[in-house]
């Protein structure tokens, strides 16, 4: 999730400058699309799992998130890639939470180790960085495919027990 985070902030406004020409400062809009999308997305999640089941969330925004950097990958229009940034922080902004939750939940006696285990995992996702910046210039969306791909996994592979 990490991952998917500091990737879609750090080519949002790259794809709109190698695009379009945008400067750097217009380009600077991307990435507060994302956190914009991002904040609501977490605020409008507290509602929508009140109502959908945590592991049903899940699975349906890391699929939305999948659809938007696809979009984002091969449709070239400013306002379209602008909206799949925006819906890649939108899809993924409770996927981190839900994660903690399920873990917490399944094992409530280790919740501290769980707690620096999932901290570690942030700094962690902060290893994508240099992938990304390695790969902007051939490939940098398809990095944010390989850690929503992995998402989709814990998603559908990892089996959660009640």
């Amino acid at each position: 999730v990490v991952g998917i985070d500091v990737a879609t902030n750090f080519i949002s406004s790259k794809v709109m400058i190698a695009r379009f020409g945008w400067d750097t400062s217009d380009a600077g809009v991307a990435p507060q699309v994302y956190f914009i999308c991002r904040t609501v997305g977490a605020f409008l999640g507290v509602f929508f799992m009140t109502k959908i089941s945590e592991m049903k969330y899940f699975r349906i925004n890391i699929l939305a998130a999948i659809a938007a950097i696809l979009v984002l990958a091969f449709y070239e229009d400013a306002m379209v890639d602008l909206i799949c940034v925006g819906g890649i922080g939108f899809f993924c902004s409770c996927i981190f939470s839900i994660i903690y939750s399920m873990a917490v939940q399944r094992m409530p006696e280790k919740a501290n180790l769980i707690s620096g285990l999932m901290i570690t995992a942030v700094a962690g996702g902060g290893a994508v960085t240099p992938l990304i910046g390695a790969a902007t210039d051939a490939a940098g969306v398809c990095v944010l495919l390989i850690c929503a791909f992995y998402l989709t996994f814990c998603a559908y592979g990892v089996k959660s027990t009640r």
